[in-house]
C-alpha cells in the first residue's frame, strides 16, 4: 500500500533539509515528493520544479477537504507544504524526518485506488518503462509519472469520454489493451 505524508513547514531551509532526507536516507525519488507553497505578490500556488507538468491542485490529489483547508491557510500564512508518496515501510520513518525538521500539521493518508485506476496505472507505467528502454532499479519512478498521468485524466471530460464511449471493450484510444 502506498501512502501520502503531508506536512507543513515554516521556512524554505526546513524543505530542503526534509526532501534531501527522504531522497538520500530512504532512496525516494525526487519526482515522488512534492512542494507546495502561495507565490506572495499573487497568492498564486507555486510548485516545486519537478512537479512543473502537473497541474493537480491539492483536492486533485486525494486530500481530504478538511485537510485541503488546513495547508491552504497555512500556506496563505507563509508555510510550505511537503508531500511525499511512499510505501509501507517507510512511512514511520519519514514521518518522523518531517516532524525531526519542524513539520507541523503532518499526516498520513492510505493512497487508495479502485481497480480500474490501478490497472491503468500499471498499463501506463509498463509502457513508459519500456519506451525509457527498460531499464532496472527504476520502477516507482515510472509507477509515479504514470499515477500522475492517470490521475490528472481522472477529472477531465475529455479523458473520460474515450473510455465511456469506446463500446463494449472499454479500450481507451491511447492505452492499447493487453491481451
Amino acid at each position: 500500500m502506498r501512502h501520502m505524508i503531508t506536512g507543513l513547514f515554516a521556512t524554505h531551509r526546513e524543505v530542503d533539509l526534509v526532501v534531501e532526507h527522504l531522497v538520500q536516507e530512504f532512496g525516494i525519488p525526487r519526482e515522488q515528493i512534492q512542494v507546495h507553497a502561495l507565490d506572495a505578490s499573487d497568492a498564486a500556488e507555486t510548485r516545486s520544479p519537478q512537479d512543473s507538468d502537473l497541474d493537480l491542485s491539492l483536492p486533485e490529489l486525494g486530500l481530504p477537504a478538511e485537510a485541503v483547508q488546513l495547508y491552504d491557510a497555512g500556506m496563505r500564512g507563509g508555510g510550505i507544504l511537503v508531500i511525499a508518496w511512499v510505501d509501507d515501510d517507510h512511512v514511520g520513518r519519514a514521518l518522523d524526518a518531517y516532524r525531526e525538521y519542524g513539520a507541523t500539521a503532518s499526516a498520513v493518508y492510505e493512497v487508495a485506488l479502485s481497480d480500474d485506476q490501478e490497472q491503468r496505472i500499471r498499463t501506463r507505467a509498463y509502457h513508459l518503462w519500456d519506451q525509457a528502454g527498460r531499464p532496472e532499479g527504476r520502477d516507482l519512478e515510472f509507477w509515479d509519472k504514470a499515477r500522475h498521468a492517470v490521475m490528472g485524466e481522472a477529472d477531465s471530460v475529455s479523458a473520460r469520454a474515450p473510455r465511456q464511449f469506446a463500446g463494449e471493450t472499454a479500450a481507451s484510444p491511447d492505452e492499447p489493451s493487453c491481451e
